[in-house]
């Protein structure tokens, strides 16, 4: 006798409604304890001039609605927003759906009333995938909830560029790309002790509010995706200058410069050491100090062998343990886990 497939929903604010995360990453035939997957799909993206709140209060009605109907075995959010949203709305109605949070990552920790219905909320999910090991700790204090919840996945993603981009930029430079939790201060400092060095930033507008760039750093906003990683691609080395210790993003940069075999400067901040070792794969600096991402930058220039060894070092490193496969990995690993045994 045939068991029913496993019902897996899916939310998230992509702007595809047929988003399904790595639905189609996994193998075809793939099942659990003899049951297929299915996947549906929603969104919780804005439409029109819609505010936030309504979208995301749409896409979790919607979750709600269809497992009222037919119960879904596992929800899938991704965020923090999303997953509390789902919780806020739907959690009535999931019918002892698992619920995994995945991405769950904060730029900036709510407080106050947000914080206490947030934790409300995130107490009621099964299990949050987090990517790197401070994280686990830092939001299992902050909500008061059991560390065990907390797991690491690993950042795992596909290379942001499949080929040779074009060379926007003639000449040597170090570039920044992100606007997330970033320090261009620090590295308007560090350009200014460097005068006779290039550099490119990649941000976003807010991100310079109130500095003012030295002439040898250039400034470029809202870049589209395959020009952005294209200048990051032809750079002497990548720089990702995050704002303290304590901040747990920049993953995205850092991980995809890996992939692209990029030399790379990177705050000691919360989780980096997690993924680029100081002197082996990048180096790394502290928060705040121009003076040490200054003399890291002169550091790669007088050695190029050097910069290439980490750049090929990240890019093994990348190739090994963060590719899409080490996700997939990851997920499949749950659902036997929650699921193995039904």
């Amino acid at each position: 006798m045939t068991k029913p497939p496993l019902r897996i929903a899916n939310i998230s604010d992509n702007s595809n409604p047929d988003w399904a995360w790595i639905r189609d990453l996994m193998p075809a035939d793939f099942e659990i304890a003899g049951r297929k997957l299915d996947w549906t799909a929603y969104s919780m993206a804005q439409q029109g001039n819609d505010p936030r709140f309504r979208a995301r209060w749409r896409g979790a009605r919607h979750l709600a609605s269809d497992s009222a109907r037919q119960p879904y075995d596992l929800i899938v959010s991704h965020g923090p927003w999303i997953t509390a949203w789902t919780e806020w709305v739907a959690g009535a109605k999931k019918n002892d759906a698992k619920h995994l949070a995945f991405s769950f990552n904060f730029t900036d920790l709510p407080t106050g009333p947000r914080k206490a219905v947030m934790g409300r909320a995130f107490r009621q999910v099964d299990a949050f995938a987090v990517f790197t090991d401070a994280e686990q700790g830092l939001y299992a204090d902050y909500f008061g909830i059991d560390r065990a919840r907390f797991l690491r996945a690993p950042w795992g993603v596909a290379p942001p560029l499949s080929r040779l981009q074009p060379r926007l930029i003639e000449g040597g430079y170090f570039a920044a790309l992100g606007g997330e939790a970033r320090d261009y201060a620090v590295l308007c400092e560090a350009a200014r002790a460097l005068p006779d060095t290039r550099f490119i930033a990649i941000a976003r507008p807010h991100n310079f509010d109130g500095l003012a760039p030295p002439e040898n750093l250039e400034v470029r906003f809202n870049l589209p995706f395959e020009e952005a990683w294209g200048v990051i691609q032809h750079a002497r080395a990548a720089i990702v200058p995050l704002r303290s210790r304590e901040t747990p993003c920049g993953l995205v940069s850092l991980v995809g410069a890996m992939h692209l075999g990029k030399a790379q400067i990177v705050t000691d901040a919360a989780g980096a050491a997690d993924y680029l070792t100081d002197g082996e794969t990048g180096l790394l600096t502290p928060a705040g100090d121009a003076s040490a991402l200054a003399a890291a930058v002169r550091r790669l220039e007088g050695d190029p062998a050097l910069t290439a060894r980490l750049g090929e070092a990240a890019k093994d490193f990348a190739a090994t343990e963060c590719s899409e496969a080490r996700t997939v990995a990851f997920f499949e690993t749950l659902l036997s886990r929650w699921f193995g045994g039904k």
